[in-house]
Order: C-alpha cells, then structure tokens, then sequence
C-alpha cells in the first residue's frame, strides 16, 4: 500500500465522522427550534422525557404489615354521654413505607378503655371494650365511642400482634346543663281569662356558670285551689292557665345566652294560686361497663324550678246580701245580725279588696252605723283624740273571700221600713229591707 493510499482511507474515514456529527448536531438544533424532542428518531442514547422509575418500583409484590400506626381520633373531647365527632382508627402498616399488600385482613386490633373513673363505651359492644378485624389494606375503625358521665382525662389502647398504639381522649362536663335559674318575673298575676304580661323565662348553665346553648327546656303549668273552694264555697274548678296554642305544657330551646321563655300564657276563669315549673331533660349516668362512676348527669343536677302564680278575680259584678238581708228590731235598739255583702266577679270569682260603701236613708226611719268621726284627727299638738260617732254612712273593703261586713247599725227612733243600700263600682247595688218597730214588739 503507498502513503498516497494510505492517507486517503484517513481522510475519507475523518470526513465520514464529521459529516456524521454535523448531521447529527443539525437535526438536534432543528429540534429544539422547532420544539421537537432534543433527539432525532432513531438517535442512539434514548429520550429523557421517559421516566427512569417510579416510587413504587421499589416496594415489593407482597408486602405485609410489622407494626401498628395510629390513623385518626387523638387528641379529643366529647361532652359528657356525648359521643366523640371523630372515631378511633389505626392501621396496620410496614415500616419500609410501601402500602401493605398481603397479611393485613381479619388481623384482630383490641381497643381496650378504662373499666372506670372517666372513660367511656362503644357502639357495638356496649362496653369499654372491643376488637375489630383488619381490611386487606391493614385499616381499622373502631366503632362509635361515647363518653360516659364521669369527667376527666384517660387513654384509651388499640393492641394487636404488631403492638400497641394510644388515644388521649377527655370528657368534659362543658356544656352540660347542669343548673336552671328562674329568671324573676315583674308581675306573677293577671286577671282572670286574661294574659300574663310575660313568658316563663330560665337560663341554664353548666357546672362552670357558663350559658348552655341549644337545650330543651319543658314548661309545665299546674293547678291550684280555687279562691272559692279556700273559702269554703264547694267548687269543683282549679285555679291555672294555657300557654298561647292551648295545653299546660310547651318546650323551648336556650339561645346563645343559654336563655329559654315559654310561650305567653293566659289565665282560666278561676281565681287562686298556682305552680308552674321549668325543667332540663337529661341522661342517667352510665360507666363505661356499667361499673363505678362518680359523675354527675345533668338530670341529678339540673333541679326543676318553680314560678308561684296568681289569678286574680275581676272587676265585681254582683253584689249578694247575707242571712241580714230582711230583719227588725225595736226603735232605738241595734240590730240582731250585722249588714254583710259577698262581691264575685262574672266568673262567679269572690272579689277581694272590692270597696263597699253601706247607706242608711237620710230622713225618716233609719238607722246609723258604729264607728268613729272624723272630728278631732291630730293637727298638731292642741289636737282632740278622736270620738266614738255614729253614721249613716261607711265604707268597708272585701276580705280575701270577697265578704264585706258592716260596723254594727242601730235603728233610731222613728218606727217603720226602709232600704240601706250597699253599692260597689260596675256592680248592681243590693238592699236591706229593715224595718224599726214599737218598742216592746217581737221582731
């Protein structure tokens, strides 16, 4: 072979490669001028869009749990027999990371609470206790877990064969109504068939004094004795009131201000005293297994309270005479039985308090009442004492049985018949026909 020959295979292999990289090089640069891929088809190397492995392309294909992690439900705390917003859940998991693919399902979790003092019990087995099996995902849920009446802190375990996990859990006694103060009303009385000026208002708080939102209060109205049946008149009737829609009994739910009022009520047609009382449903207690529990439920401490009420009688509307309505005596003499009135309103109600005014005629055959003048009331230090008077005229008030009875009245001197007359407002007047007789004649 000659050097001719020689160096030109050289150079023609050189030019090769260089024609070979040019082209290369050209088809990169179009490509990324053109925002194609930075390697033409068919270049060696491979593109670097492509992945080079995923985060899974590590775990195994069977890949089963070693140990227990705690999921969801820690820290908590539920109101008192309240149960708690988020349930205990654990899993069973590896600790190389990979999801558990194998060996998880039907592995027994036990969630053990305390057997007394503040704990609580779950759904399914009543109890402190219960296990739940595993999915095939290793996940676990324990069911439904409620706080029982004790207040406090306490941990509740998940166990299984992977170990053990804790849930730090507290019952708490906030908001629980544990107190009901009757808010004082302004006035305790309305007339009868009429309306109470306001509702029956509480408020109910909890062990702490703070105001118990959202609760049930139930108003109960009761009944009492009729005025007439305390004054000894036969009365078959009861003193009491509806609330506005009808019925004796209304619920209503506290406010922010933990706050309750009733409807407005109204009065029935009978005079006399009554009761009505405010009260907070509650739970019993419960331990967690039925065992000891030193807490308080709302029912023990909420005491029910009471409103005294009155209906008063209305305006009189008839005036009856007693057993004196028609009687004589001598001239001069008093009389045998004193003037009496019984005042009812028209519910038939006695009257207290009614002002009667009692009158004798002016003239003629009359009669004056005991009593005393007016002369002679104190006006400073020369004032006279008073004097034993008679008149014709007197005023006297019902007494809480709605009877009002006359000072003593003696006939004057003139024989014969007359009327003294009793009279009250928005009432018919009644009489006594009275008649003075000779002296000496049987009356």
């Amino acid at each position: 072979m000659t050097g001719t020959t020689w160096l030109g295979r050289r150079v023609r292999r050189v030019v090769g490669v260089g024609l070979i990289v040019t082209a290369g090089l050209g088809a990169a640069l179009g490509g990324m001028l053109l925002g194609g891929p930075a390697f033409a088809s068919g270049a060696t190397g491979g593109s670097p869009t492509e992945p080079t492995g995923t985060g899974t392309s590590n775990c195994p294909s069977s890949n089963p749990p070693n140990q227990l992690t705690l999921v969801a439900g820690t820290p908590q705390t539920a109101i008192l027999q309240s149960a708690f917003a988020t349930g205990l859940q654990v899993a069973l998991t590896n600790s190389n990371g990979c999801a558990v693919t194998s060996g998880a399902a039907g592995i027994p979790v036990t969630f053990n609470a305390p057997a007394s003092g503040a704990s609580g019990v779950f759904s399914t087995s009543g109890s402190d206790t219960v296990t739940v099996g595993a999915d095939a995902s290793g996940s676990v849920a324990a069911p439904a877990f409620t706080a029982n009446g004790t207040a406090g802190g306490y941990t509740v375990t998940a166990s299984s064969q992977y170990g053990s996990v804790s849930f730090s859990l507290t019952n708490t006694a906030a908001g629980i109504a544990t107190r009901i103060v009757a808010i004082p009303l302004k006035s305790r009385s309305a007339s009868v068939t009429g309306r109470y000026p306001e509702p029956l208002q509480v408020t109910v708080l909890d062990s702490d004094g703070n105001p118990v939102a959202g609760t049930t209060v139930s108003f109960t109205l009761g009944s009492g004795a009729g005025a007439s049946g305390t004054c000894g008149t036969s009365s078959s009737s009861s003193a009491g009131a509806t609330f506005t829609g009808g019925g004796t009994q209304a619920t209503a739910t506290t406010g922010a201000n933990g706050v309750a009022s009733s409807p407005l009520l109204t009065a029935n047609n009978t005079a006399g005293s009554f009761t009505a009382t405010a009260a907070v449903s509650g739970k019993e207690p419960t331990g967690g297994s039925g065992k000891e529990n030193s807490g308080a439920s709302p029912s023990d401490a909420a005491t029910p309270v009471s409103f005294s009420l009155a209906n008063l009688a209305g305006q009189p509307a008839k005036l009856a005479t007693g057993v004196g309505s028609t009687q004589s005596t001598p001239a001069g003499t008093p009389f045998a039985i004193r003037l009496a009135v019984t005042v009812t309103d028209a519910q038939k109600n006695p009257v207290p308090g009614a002002l009667i005014t009692f009158s004798a005629p002016l003239a003629g055959a009359s009669g004056r009442f005991a009593g005393r003048s007016s002369i002679g009331h104190a006006r400073g230090p020369h004032h006279h004492r008073s004097r034993a008077a008679h008149t014709r005229t007197v005023k006297v008030k019902t007494n809480a049985c709605g009877i009002a009875v006359a000072p003593a009245f003696t006939a004057n001197d003139t024989q014969g018949g007359y009327i003294v007359k009793a009279t009250v407002k928005h009432a018919k007047p009644a009489a006594f026909a009275l008649v003075n007789e000779a002296p000496g004649q049987s009356s």
